[in-house]
């Protein structure tokens, strides 16, 4: 868990007036394009191929802008998106592009870190791409990226830790993205020969 400002209101009071302003009049525009509107729920069958019963974390494989990444962790109890600088320096990305706009960001443990800024990428999951911004953090990564609430909330994705995957609207059906179980138990047996960060 990593708790962070909120990416879309600065701290002043005037910000937050606005903010609440916006929340009261309920006037929500989007300017992505409409999506599948049939419900979201999981069964039995979403389950298969688990081995029960789990604590593993939902950690994932998606596409950041060219590069397919391995070892993505979805986390419901972050608020933001964070990015290590060691997996921007393997996808090519220099400091120069990275937004400098430090934020104070605090973990579980209440130990505070300041992150060294901000980079937006496309983000693609099942064919679904959102434009993404990831806090920059350097520090020793134990996953490559971290999808916070931000990412779940702008995919109206529903995550299921039971069934290891989560679930999105796309353009004519719900997509689902599964989690790799298989590579979270190696993670903790500190053993991954197949380990590729960026490909």
């Amino acid at each position: 868990m990593i708790l962070g400002p909120p990416e879309d209101c600065a701290d002043s009071v005037r910000e937050l007036k606005k903010r609440a302003r916006q929340i009261c009049s309920l006037q929500a525009a989007s300017d992505e394009p409409p999506l599948c509107s049939d419900a979201i729920s999981f069964t039995a069958e979403d389950a298969k191929g688990i081995q029960h019963p789990h604590s593993d974390p939902l950690v994932v494989e998606i596409t950041m802008g060219e590069f397919d990444v391995e070892r993505v962790l979805v986390d419901t109890g972050s608020t933001v998106n964070v990015l290590f600088w060691q997996t921007l320096e393997k996808m090519g990305i220099t400091p120069e592009q990275v937004k400098l706009e430090t934020r104070t960001l605090t973990g579980y443990d209440g130990i505070v870190k300041m992150s060294m800024g901000n980079v937006k990428l496309q983000v693609r999951a099942r064919g679904v791409t959102r434009k993404t911004r990831f806090v920059v953090v350097d520090a020793p990564p134990i996953y490559n990226a971290l999808l916070g609430s931000p990412w779940i909330y702008a995919m109206q994705a529903v995550p299921s830790t039971y069934h290891l995957c989560l679930k999105f609207p796309g353009p004519t059906w719900i997509c689902t993205l599964y989690g790799d179980q298989t590579d979270v138990i190696c993670h903790k047996l500190n053993i991954d020969p197949t380990f590729k960060p960026v490909r």
